[in-house]
């Protein structure tokens, strides 16, 4: 049940980790509007969303500790 969990917590925050990317992109300086490759970041756009997901699926592995 736990992986299951953590599993669908990973993939409901592949959305907004997308838009939090973009927004990181935004304001580090990124241009929006350019098609060339030179442009692009790796930090906002693969190190934000890893870990935006990553912490999801953390957090969908941890036991409640209701009694």
């Amino acid at each position: 049940m736990r992986l299951m969990r953590a599993t669908v917590f990973a993939a409901i925050a592949i959305f907004p980790s997308i838009l939090l990317a973009l927004f990181a992109y935004w304001l580090l300086g990124g241009n929006l509007q350019s098609t060339s490759p030179d442009d692009f970041m790796y930090i906002p756009c693969y190190g934000v969303p890893g870990l935006c997901i990553l912490g999801a699926f953390i957090l969908g592995l941890k036991e409640d500790l209701r009694d």
